[in-house]
């Protein structure tokens, strides 16, 4: 078996394609092919996978060339067991994907300054006292605004690429991700649930460290 055969998609898995898909018969997105492989409802967000570390995988998908698409699967089965990361993780991964992203595109000044700004928020949403836990709670917000833009700043400096070089850095990037995110996403639950317990010990603070930061009457 050559390397094409070994990370083409197996019998009976759809066809790795861009954009998203009503049916694995009209074929799959990266993350759409990633929930057929954990055996969830077909869609491109599935639950086993991080949803930050899903939309790098989403947003490298659509960027690549079409023969770089198909070797794409061999990234799903990790994908698909790189399960929520919670804050740390969606601050791990963005700066992970920006980089990688930032070193492979040629340091543009656009992405040096995404790459100081996500390297910022994992000092803050890794960092101990209220401002900190209050950045952990607000991560759904952050991870849908900044965190977004900075993947989607870092992937499109990606795709302006020369096409022989495009899909090296595109992958190079994702395993940059996937990287960042496993070691949080596999933490065993006793911890994850004493960090929440920990978090939820000084969101009160927080909430008024976050007053008085910004001038909120108390």
């Amino acid at each position: 078996m050559n390397s094409t055969d070994r990370l083409s998609a197996p019998d009976g898995l759809p066809v790795i394609q861009a954009g998203a898909h009503g049916t694995p018969e009209d074929g799959a997105c990266l993350m759409e092919y990633v929930s057929v492989l954990a055996g969830s409802d077909f869609n491109d967000h599935p639950r086993c996978t991080d949803p930050t570390l899903a939309a790098v995988a989403r947003y490298v998908n659509d960027s690549c060339t079409e023969t770089g698409r198909q070797t794409l699967v061999s990234f799903a089965p990790t994908l698909a067991a790189t399960g929520p990361a919670g804050a740390r993780g969606t601050a791990a991964i963005v700066l992970a994907t920006v980089r990688a992203a930032n070193q492979a595109a040629g340091e543009p000044r656009l992405l040096r300054r995404q790459l100081r700004r996500a390297e910022q928020r994992y000092t803050r949403v890794t960092g101990a006292g209220p401002l900190a836990a209050l950045a952990r709670h607000l991560d759904g917000m952050h991870r849908l605004g900044p965190a977004m833009r900075r993947v989607d700043l870092s992937v499109a400096a990606l795709r302006a690429l020369p096409e022989q070089q495009r899909d090296r850095a595109l992958h190079a990037t994702l395993a940059a991700a996937i990287a960042a995110a496993a070691p949080l996403s596999t933490t065993g639950s006793s911890r994850r649930i004493r960090a929440t317990e920990a978090d939820g010990e000084v969101m009160p603070r927080a909430a008024t460290a976050f007053g008085d930061l910004h001038g909120v009457p108390r």
